[in-house]
C-alpha cells in the first residue's frame, strides 16, 4: 500500500513540477539565439539579392543607355497603359531627378 502523501511533499512536487515547465518554457539560450540570428542573417541577405536581381531584370529590359536608371522615356517604353504608367514613375521619382534610380526602381516593384 502507498504511504500518504505530506502536504510538504506535494508541495515540493508540486514547485518541481512547476520548476521544469518554466525551465521547459525558458528564453532561448545563447547557442539558439545564434541560430536565430543567423537566420535571420540569411533572410535578410535573400531578400536583398532578390531585390538586386529584380532591379537588374528591369535594368536590362529597359534601360537603353546602360546607365543603371530609368528616364520617364525609358521607363515608358513598350508599356501598354502609359498615363497609368507615367503615375508610377512619377510617384516614384522621389527627388524629381526625372530619372529612376535603383533603389526607386526597388520601391516601384514594392521591395
Amino acid at each position: 500500500s502507498k504511504k500518504p502523501t505530506t502536504m510538504k511533499q506535494a508541495l515540493v512536487a508540486t514547485l518541481a513540477l512547476s520548476l521544469s515547465f518554466a525551465v521547459a518554457g525558458a528564453a532561448p539560450s545563447g547557442d539558439e539565439k545564434a541560430k536565430e540570428k543567423e537566420k535571420a542573417k540569411l533572410e535578410e541577405k535573400a531578400a536583398r539579392e532578390k531585390k538586386r536581381v529584380a532591379v537588374e531584370e528591369v535594368l536590362k529590359a529597359k534601360d537603353k543607355n546602360n546607365d543603371s536608371s530609368l528616364t520617364k522615356d525609358e521607363y515608358l517604353a513598350g508599356e501598354a497603359d502609359a498615363e497609368a504608367a507615367t503615375k508610377i514613375f512619377d510617384k516614384f521619382n522621389k527627388n524629381k531627378d526625372r530619372a529612376l534610380s535603383k533603389e526607386e526602381i526597388a520601391a516601384s516593384l514594392g521591395m
